[in-house]
């Protein structure tokens, strides 16, 4: 085999394990990947997290007596409230109707607290991921954009003619079977949860955000 031929052969499986690790760490550590491409963005000078105040017209909400507005990913949808989310017949199709807010009660082995905008706690919202290019209609890829999200991301809740603030702190691939992030929480706390990878059941994104304003 000549040289050309093996530097052909090097530059390929160079890039084989290049995307392979690219794919893994984005499956399993997305956050970690967009906090990367966040921190290049800004060596450029390029801003790309919206704060509320910049967001102008996008924080008009679609709905005044509850709605979820992410400036950075332009996601404004209403929250459909007291969600039984251990119930499939009651979430699938609420989930077709905007977010689903997971209402107070026991499930499995935890006992959810099923907060809401203002009562402090952990206030639960869940919504679809689709796969790429598959139907977005009917709210079903409304969180494709979740694993985008990096700490300091902000957040806004209108609930009852109110708006209510948070910042995002955290973001992580987590087994399905991980109730804990359903619990009560010691300070308000917003947390959003959808299938990852993207419009699979497999595991679940959750990205957890607190309460900057009151």
């Amino acid at each position: 085999m000549n040289q050309v031929k093996v530097l052909k052969v090097a530059v390929g499986v160079f890039i084989f394990l290049f995307l392979g690790f690219g794919l893994t760490l984005w499956l399993t550590q997305p956050v970690a990947v967009y906090e990367g491409l966040a921190k290049v963005s800004s060596a450029l000078g390029v801003e790309d997290d919206l704060s509320l105040e910049e967001a102008g017209p996008k924080l008009v909400p679609v709905s005044e007596d509850f709605s979820l507005i992410i400036p950075k990913v332009s996601i404004n949808v209403p929250v459909i409230a007291d969600v039984d989310g251990g119930n499939s017949k009651e979430y699938l199709w609420r989930v077709t109707q905007g977010v689903a807010h997971f209402k107070h009660r026991q499930y499995a082995n935890v006992t959810v607290d099923g907060s809401l905008p203002g009562e402090g706690g952990n206030i639960f919202l869940f919504g679809h991921s689709q796969i790429p290019l598959g139907d977005t209609s009917d709210y079903q890829g409304v969180f494709n954009d979740l694993p985008t999200l990096v700490p300091h991301d902000r957040i806004a809740l209108h609930y009852q003619g109110e708006q209510y603030e948070y910042q995002v702190a955290e973001g992580k691939v987590i087994s399905k079977k991980d109730l804990t992030y359903l619990e009560a929480t010691v300070e308000e706390t917003l947390t959003l949860m959808t299938c990852w990878p993207l419009g699979l059941d497999i595991q679940r994104y959750i990205v957890r955000a607190k309460r900057i304003a009151f």
